[in-house]
């Protein structure tokens, strides 16, 4: 035997091509790929659960609703469509509504009594005890005696005043 030759009986070895080792790679990449595509589609799915959101109403816009209720009392006792002590009477319901619909006392239920007596324990209800306080007499007196027209631009500053300032 010489150095560097192999003797006949011995073969060299076979250079395999390499795309067996392209095939063999894909094969196992398709086996993973199946495995994953038949645990995705067989597994149980979670049920949609849909949230139902309550409803809610828009925010209101209280103090300009009010305002407004006020320009409109106004605009009708200067027509002449309401007399002015009935105007009063609105006023004062407008006032207390507001109050009430704003905080937790319940002036819309509160006679001037009641008023006077919160601004005690509450000293934010004096604008309104005050506003109240100018609208009774002509609300409830006959027109001579509660002097209504001569009063109501006073009962439109306080009521105006007290829903513009309340807090």
């Amino acid at each position: 035997m010489r150095g560097g030759s192999v003797p006949e009986e011995f073969q060299q070895p076979i250079a395999h091509s390499g795309w067996w080792l392209v095939l063999a790679l894909a094969l196992l990449a398709a086996v993973a790929v199946y495995y994953l595509v038949v645990i995705l589609l067989t597994r149980k799915r979670k049920p949609v659960v849909e949230v139902e959101t309550p409803w809610v109403p828009e925010p209101r816009d209280l103090r300009g609703e009010h305002l407004a209720e006020i320009d409109r009392i106004e605009r009708a006792v200067h027509r002449g469509d309401v007399p002015a002590r009935v105007g009063h009477q609105h006023l004062s319901r407008t006032v207390r509504d507001y109050v009430a619909e704003v905080s937790q006392i319940p002036a819309d239920k509160m006679v001037l009594a009641d008023l006077k007596a919160t601004v005690r324990s509450d000293p934010r209800t004096r604008p309104l005890a005050m506003a109240v306080e100018v609208m009774y007499p002509p609300a409830f007196a006959s027109e001579e005696e509660g002097k209504a027209a001569e009063r109501f631009p006073e009962a439109l500053s306080r009521a105006r005043q007290v829903v513009t300032t309340w807090t």
